[in-house]
């Protein structure tokens, strides 16, 4: 399955003129699962100075619609290739 932006979530994301603090939770709202609480740390890799944001769900209401948006069976092993 791939995901895509919208034009909104786009222009904000290119609104933010630094990283995101290095770790926290921050909720975002999904047109079909409501509100979505998401721990996040962002990640330094090495030689290149790139960084990577690791999303996960904050609580069990966040990984369960999460899992219903995916139509993944509740627990499963998440991965997103991008």
């Amino acid at each position: 399955m791939k995901v895509t932006a919208g034009a909104a979530f786009a222009d904000r994301l290119a609104a933010v003129p630094v990283m995101p603090r290095r770790a926290g939770v921050q909720t975002v709202e999904h047109p079909g699962a409501g509100a979505l609480r998401l721990a996040y740390e962002t990640l330094a890799l090495p030689d290149d100075g790139q960084r990577m944001v690791v999303h996960l769900p904050a609580d069990e209401a966040t990984a369960a619609a999460l899992d219903h948006v995916d139509g993944r069976r509740p627990g499963a092993l998440r991965a997103v290739n991008g």
